[in-house]
């Protein structure tokens, strides 16, 4: 049986896991660029009632400033996370939570 130095072993074990860890930055940053994430930046949460015809897209486009669609869907999502809710869940006479982020 061959004996492996100590430089290979660190070869082998190490460098899998440091390719590992640096695609796992490389995913994280890009998905939270293509989803719009910014839950590192709420800094409240804002009780929003909910009128006749409210829906929640209504509501997210209300509460972003120049929205694209993709921002109104990923705040929409996020908004039903936060409340746990889906659109159809949504009634007149109720609040529900919006993030509020802090500004750049």
């Amino acid at each position: 049986m061959k004996k492996i130095g100590l430089n290979k072993w660190v070869v082998l074990i190490l460098a899998p896991v440091f390719i590992l860890i640096c695609c796992m930055f490389v995913c994280k940053d890009s998905e939270a660029e293509n989803t719009g994430d910014k839950i590192d930046d709420v800094v409240a949460y804002e009780s929003v009632l909910v009128c006749k015809g409210d829906t929640l897209w209504s509501i997210a486009a209300a509460n972003l400033e120049q929205p694209t669609k993709a921002e109104i869907s990923a705040f929409v999502d996020e908004i039903a996370s936060v409340n746990r809710i889906s659109s159809a869940n949504i009634h007149a006479g109720n609040y529900i939570l919006v993030p509020r982020y802090k500004s750049c």
